[in-house]
């Protein structure tokens, strides 16, 4: 019997959903709405609760999905979010049957605690980005670009410090002495590992040993390995004197102070 006649019909029809959630394209947690576990794909899906609102008219192919507040993807977002969305799949099939349907593909923005059991992701669809309007190159002093990317140029291998953090206090961290003047990381990120996911996290102040993490410190540990990359200031003068890389840079520090489309009386 195909897909079709399963899903038409009145008396064999057994639909299940399945949800994939995908974290940094290496962890997968896989959940169905099945009474039991579930074996499909080559891989098992693990029976609990959880729902989603459904696909309406007028919602921009969001939906919110439902879940236990123990559950490892809900454990993700507690404190800092991750680099990376989490992206998810889900799939509709009818038991004993091999043929399903890829029904929703999206990502998840925000993670709400309804009560202490129960969590509501809030998600957006991969064809709702597609009606976002695109960023445009606009001129100014200071330069658009953003630190190491490929307008930029700068290798950011040529300016990693591999470090270890030695303390932390809930929102600075201590490293090892760097040879570099305060300062020189502010604005930047570092860089680390948990479960072997590369996470980001921003720098907003650099003074002596101490560095300051945007979003604290909380999923960090002392001893942990992490890289720190210096950040930028998007002037001309930085961008010389810190990187050797005013040649790229993107900004135009002369525009005249005068607007041309201003009137100026001169009598």
């Amino acid at each position: 019997m195909s897909w079709n006649q399963f899903e038409y019909s009145t008396n064999n029809g057994k639909p299940l959903t399945l949800y994939e959630f995908v974290h940094n394209e290496q962890k997968y947690y896989r959940y169905t709405n099945a009474d039991r576990n579930v074996e499909f794909n080559n891989a098992i899906w693990f029976s609990e609760a959880i729902s989603n609102t459904g696909l309406s008219v007028g919602s921009g192919n969001n939906l919110e999905i439902t879940l236990p507040s123990a559950s490892k993807v809900v454990h993700i977002f507690r404190g800092v979010p991750p680099t990376k969305p989490v992206v998810i799949k889900m799939y509709q099939l009818h038991e004993n049957d091999n043929e399903f349907r890829v029904i929703w593909i999206g990502k998840i923005q925000e993670v709400k605690r309804e009560s202490i059991e129960k969590a509501r992701l809030i998600t957006a669809s991969v064809a709702s980005s597609f009606e976002r309007n695109g960023l445009r190159l606009t001129y100014g002093r200071s330069c658009p670009y953003a630190l190491y990317d490929h307008n930029c140029q700068i290798r950011q291998s040529n300016y990693k410090f591999a470090n270890e953090i030695i303390a932390l206090d809930g929102a600075n961290i201590t490293v090892n002495p760097s040879n570099v003047m305060s300062g020189y990381f502010s604005g930047g990120y570092m860089e680390y590992y948990i479960d072997d996911i590369q996470e980001l996290r921003g720098l907003k102040s650099h003074i002596g040993n101490s560095i300051g993490v945007l979003g604290g410190t909380q999923g960090l540990q002392k001893g942990m390995k992490i890289n720190l990359y210096p950040g930028c200031d998007k002037t001309i003068k930085t961008c010389n004197e810190k990187f050797n890389n005013h040649l790229n840079y993107g900004g135009q520090p002369h525009i005249p102070g005068v607007s041309p489309f201003t009137i100026v009386k001169l009598f």
